[in-house]
């Protein structure tokens, strides 16, 4: 397993590079779990590996080699045969850049990503597959630059929007739409086309992932003292841990999927957040942005 930064001037776009590897017993599967995400296009090194995924309480669907993850809204369960796969997630901002496809027509959605990446994915795919994976990231940075040069409408508020969500002071659609300085009903178009659900929804799962990596890094004790101020009481957590996790908290942190336990500190310690959907937004304003992909 591994992590990697993408170049800095794809930073607001992409939340970073990874690479993992599973290699259970022949006949047997390796069993893990993926936390709710944003966007990854993801490449099987290995095409031959069996891979199936179910997001949430959702029906099991085989990966392709080549293959996007849409945001997802809950965990996403994962069993493969041995094998290796590379992959980028992609912001909101990314998303915005990259396609005009709404992200809520890719909501807990994982399947082939048709013409989003251009026609020369393909191509792409199989360049990557013939260098050793820590070469990947650079490949990466020369694929995705061009796709993400075209600035778009909305970026300012979309940027901000990111940063909103993670601020646990922002409780409400109404604090959400203030700090965008947008209404809400802007705001609600501005969730269905660049981050895939619904702005309350959005806010609900933010605040659970900082609970929940909260009581990842204080252990397995008083995780009361460890969540959000946002919830009324730890009982409250605990319902939201069953529609996000499909059980209880401790019995999830007590699962010990492997990749997930080594990804939280790996993932940490390269890009800077346990989760992708906790990595800072773009700590420039979007004209910024702008400013520099165009001059």
């Amino acid at each position: 397993m591994a992590y990697w930064r993408p170049a800095a001037d794809l930073a607001p776009f992409v939340s970073g590079y990874h690479f993992y590897e599973v290699d259970p017993p022949p006949a047997r599967h390796h069993l893990d779990v993926f936390q709710p995400a944003w966007f990854s296009l993801r490449i099987l090194l290995t095409p031959r590996t069996d891979w199936h995924v179910r997001v949430g309480k959702g029906r099991k669907v085989r990966v392709p080699d080549l293959s996007l993850f849409g945001p997802s809204s809950a965990v996403t369960w994962s069993q493969s045969t041995a094998g290796q796969v590379v992959g980028a997630g992609l912001t909101p901002l990314g998303w915005l850049r990259l396609t005009r496809v709404l992200a809520v027509d890719w909501a807990d959605r994982v399947g082939e990503p048709g013409p989003i990446f251009g026609p020369g994915l393909g191509r792409f795919a199989s360049e990557i597959r013939r260098v050793p994976p820590d070469e990947a990231p650079a490949l990466f940075d020369a694929f995705l630059a061009p796709l993400l040069s075209r600035p778009q409408r909305s970026e300012d508020r979309v940027a901000a929007m990111t940063n909103a969500l993670l601020d646990p002071s922002v409780q409400s659609v109404h604090e959400l739409a203030k700090r965008v300085m947008a209404t809400e009903r802007t705001i609600e178009r501005l969730a269905s086309r660049a981050f895939g659900f619904a702005p309350k929804f959005l806010l609900r799962r933010s605040r659970f992932l900082r609970s929940l990596h909260a009581i990842f890094a204080t252990g397995r004790g008083d995780g009361a003292l460890a969540i959000d101020p946002g919830y009324t009481d730890y009982s409250h957590f605990v319902r939201e841990a069953h529609a996000f996790l499909g059980m209880a908290p401790r019995r999830f942190l007590a699962i010990g999927a492997p990749m997930l336990t080594r990804s939280l500190i790996l993932r940490k310690a390269q890009l800077g957040a346990p989760a992708q959907a906790l990595l800072d937004g773009p700590a420039r304003t979007a004209s910024d942005i702008i400013h520099q992909t165009t001059s």
